[in-house]
């Protein structure tokens, strides 16, 4: 279970750096992975990574109609990325 997970959060790393660059995020991707980003968040809400959960949901849904500059997209990307990559290994 906690591999699919971190599968998840490497996905939502690559729509962020996705971002970065400015490519086309299909809509419902995104919005399906920041819902799930919110719901894993609620599940573990005493971790500290609940936190970056929010706040990569929240990014990957700004993205949609605003542009940030791309380090917020890498440094976050970094966060879930490590995150995700950690779960599949633990």
């Amino acid at each position: 279970m906690v591999k699919i997970l971190g599968v998840f959060d490497l996905l939502a790393a690559a729509l962020l750096v996705g971002a970065a660059y400015q490519v086309t995020l299909p809509y419902g991707l995104v919005i399906a992975l920041a819902v799930y980003l919110f719901l894993k968040a609620l599940m573990f809400l005493m971790d500290i990574g609940s936190l970056f959960d929010i706040m990569v949901g929240i990014l990957l849904i700004l993205s949609l109609s605003m542009s940030f500059p791309p380090l917020v997209f890498f440094i976050f990307a970094g966060l879930i990325g490590l995150k995700g990559f950690l779960s599949l290994f633990a």
